[in-house]
């Protein structure tokens, strides 16, 4: 008996299911400041044509353009010009371009134990929801430093009005072009982050809670983290960038009318929603 039961054999076992959906590898590559960045799977790399380079060096105009339009403009709080990391110069601009589309706003809360470039490595995979390798991103300090000036900023003004405060939010923008298997898509996420740790139990004490800013900045080598956990509140607001060109070479295919333009479909677009009711 014994020795039919050390040699039985063992119940096939059943074949894992296999997951619908594979990640396919994905390249990537941001510009020196870090606001520009660019993904690519393998093969798109092979068929990257004319009309897609053309479609992702709008992105780089339109920031140019942006950051000279953003920099050259006298904020009426402060005085002085306003920053790239203004968060509402920014907004403003995207909104009254016309040239994107709303697509999502998110409020979360982001969580880290560490300082230096660990901590803006964190932050920017989680807002970017990408894993950038064990590289670091050295573009992050000076982010930070740009939010963290820019913040610095409306703290020297005393007693403003709501309106006031939100022309010295500070944020960061991020333009994001992906070709995935030849199929091209442009975006922006704009990022405001409030910079002083929150408390997320009764546990935490208040030396835990510290300035995000003060401590993306620290040097590795010499600060080594305490491995305290701190939470940050955010808001992130996606953006569908349509440049100007890939609109009248892609909607056409859209519609009936070969000639159409883009605002003139969009709207045909939403009365079809609601047919019996007029769009505003």
């Amino acid at each position: 008996m014994f020795s039919t039961w050390f040699s039985k054999q063992d119940k096939p076992s059943k074949p894992q299911s296999q997951p619908m959906y594979t990640p396919i590898t994905k390249h990537y590559v941001f510009n020196e400041t870090g606001n520009i960045m660019l993904c690519a799977t393998a093969d798109s790399i092979q068929s990257f044509d004319t009309d897609l380079k053309s479609a992702f060096v709008d992105i780089s105009v339109f920031f140019a353009a942006m950051t000279k339009a953003v920099t050259s403009t006298t904020n009426p709080v402060t005085g002085k010009p306003f920053s790239i990391f203004n968060y509402q110069a920014v907004k403003n601009i995207l909104v009254e371009s016309g040239l994107f589309i709303e697509t999502n706003v998110e409020e979360g809360t982001f969580s880290h134990d560490g300082v230096g470039n660990a901590l803006g490595k964190a932050l920017f995979q989680h807002v970017l929801n990408r894993e950038f390798s064990e590289k670091q991103l050295p573009f992050a300090k000076s982010m930070f430093n740009g939010m963290q000036y820019q913040r610095a900023k409306m703290a020297e003004q005393s007693e403003m009005t709501e309106a006031q405060q939100q022309l010295c939010r500070s944020g960061s923008i991020f333009f994001i072009g992906e070709l995935l298997m030849g199929v091209p898509q442009t975006s922006a996420i704009l990022l405001s982050i409030e910079p002083q740790s929150i408390a997320q139990s009764t546990g935490d004490t208040e030396s835990d809670w510290q300035d995000l800013f003060s401590l993306a900045g620290l040097d590795e080598d010499k600060h080594q983290p305490k491995h305290i956990v701190r939470h940050w509140k955010f808001k992130k607001r996606t953006y569908l960038f349509v440049p100007p060109q890939f609109i009248s070479h892609a909607v056409a295919g859209l519609g009936e009318q070969s000639n159409i333009d883009f605002e003139e479909y969009s709207r045909k677009l939403a009365q079809s929603i609601t047919p019996n009711h007029s769009v505003s």
